[in-house]
């Protein structure tokens, strides 16, 4: 075997020879390499994962939301499950408290005068999108009334809404779709909105004072749910009274 010439450059592909090692040192190699593998008493070399981030090096589990019972069952609503197949997002929400108010607002967006089915489904759904946008867990509002009088399942009653700043807890939000600040409610929106009212105060013993609007709430800062609507909040209390 000859010398390797440092000067010299191995062809592409073609190994390059090494100067040859006397037979002791190949064998304290050998011993070497077997003492690197080896283990000693309580002491163990722990091996790196093959995966990358190697999963031992997190030690907190991630949340898993505990299971909650059914959402209580309304009579003559519409299920999410029409007009949605968006589901929350469950490990960024936070169970319902027991409910003791109900807040009442518009989508504030274009006017929407649309009656038919599907229109509505779809107005629903580009609420839901926008509210899941701003890194919400799911539409805010737990029940959404269009202006032909239907009334929509938006979040589950299971979990707690995002209607109102800061005072969400134990607060069912009720939407009436449209812009009040430019158009009416229709007047079966209106009559609809009445019964659906009755049906949750009876169901979760909620007294007409604690039913207000989104405006009504101190930390609101806020014209929800329009001129047009608000001004029926004074009749819609003495209705329901």
């Amino acid at each position: 075997m000859t010398n390797l010439d440092p000067t010299q450059t191995p062809r592409d592909g073609a190994p390059a020879e090494l100067p040859a090692l006397p037979r002791r040192s190949i064998l304290m190699l050998g011993v070497g390499l077997l003492a690197g593998c080896a283990t000693s008493g309580s002491q163990t070399a722990r091996m790196p994962s093959p995966l990358w981030p190697d999963p031992a090096l997190f030690t907190q589990k991630p949340r898993v939301p505990l299971p909650l019972p059914a959402a209580p069952t309304l009579a003559g609503v519409i299920p999410r499950s029409a007009w949605t197949k968006g589901t929350p997002a469950v490990d960024n929400i936070d169970p319902m408290l027991p409910i003791h108010w109900i807040t009442i607002h518009h989508d504030g967006m274009t006017p929407f005068l649309a009656t038919d089915y599907a229109s509505c489904a779809a107005r629903i759904e580009l609420i839901r999108n926008g509210h899941r946008g701003k890194g919400w867990a799911d539409i805010g509002y737990h029940f959404i009334v269009d202006r032909s009088g239907r009334v929509w399942e938006g979040r589950d009653l299971r979990y707690q809404g995002a209607h109102v700043k800061d005072q969400n807890e134990g607060n069912l939000g009720i939407l009436c779709v449209g812009n009040f600040d430019h158009q009416m409610p229709s007047w079966a929106q209106l009559a609809a909105l009445d019964r659906h009212l009755r049906v949750c105060m009876a169901k979760f013993k909620v007294k007409a004072a604690n039913v207000r609007s989104h405006q009504e709430w101190a930390s609101a800062k806020t014209a929800c749910p329009g001129r047009n609507l608000q001004a029926k909040m004074g009749g819609i209390r003495r209705a329901i009274a």
